[in-house]
């Protein structure tokens, strides 16, 4: 009987350990705008795992789901959440950015935050190559950014793949475009389309 009692009065108090919340990665605006924004490549010699790319566009759509997934999340207030915003759209402003997972069998090739890797990285539109990478750096994984992204692995590194803002008259998700990975063990390109209007 006593230790019926002792567990009638710890299980109220268990509820406040458990998840702040339910939203799902899986579901939702999040990852609505995540999956439209991310694609994947592989190389590959004949059987053999050469090199794996994943990589999300950081476009607007996806910034601004990002800021309110985690505001949700993380019961933010609304001037943390408009601080939040604000730094999205002056990095969205400043350039073209991609979250890139990357994994490569033999690791003395997954070096693409140095000057001289193993891989070049360029930014091609309809076709066209119009820059290289301006700034390749290591992110740090952490919990939230593998949940928020659950494609990325233990086994992959993580990169912050940044090009020069496309200076087109029309902008970058007006137009078809392919993020390439080329190098001597092979040539991966993720590509971008347009969305179709709604009929």
């Amino acid at each position: 009987m006593k230790r019926f009692l002792l567990l009638a009065l710890l299980l109220p108090a268990c509820a406040y350990f458990g998840p702040a919340n339910d939203l799902s990665t899986k579901e939702g605006a999040w990852a609505q705008a995540r999956d439209a924004a991310t694609r994947t490549a592989k190389v590959y010699n004949v059987l053999d795992d050469v090199a794996f790319a994943t990589a999300t566009w950081q476009s607007s759509e996806v910034r601004a789901a990002r800021v309110e997934r985690l505001a949700q999340w993380k019961g933010m207030l609304p001037a943390e959440k408009e601080a939040l915003a604000a730094k999205e759209k002056a990095e969205e402003a400043d350039g073209e950015e991609f979250l890139l997972a990357f994994f490569t069998d033999d690791r003395r090739a997954n070096d693409l935050a140095t000057d001289r890797g193993t891989w070049r990285v360029s930014l091609l539109v309809d076709g066209t190559e119009q820059a290289v990478a301006a700034k390749v750096t290591l992110v740090k994984k952490d919990p939230t950014l593998q949940i928020l992204y659950p494609y990325i692995t233990d086994f992959d590194t993580l990169y912050r793949v940044r090009f020069p803002k496309f200076p087109g008259p029309r902008p970058l998700q007006a137009l078809p475009f392919d993020l390439r990975i080329a190098g001597a063990l092979g040539t991966m390109k993720m590509s971008w389309t347009p969305a179709k209007p709604a009929p």
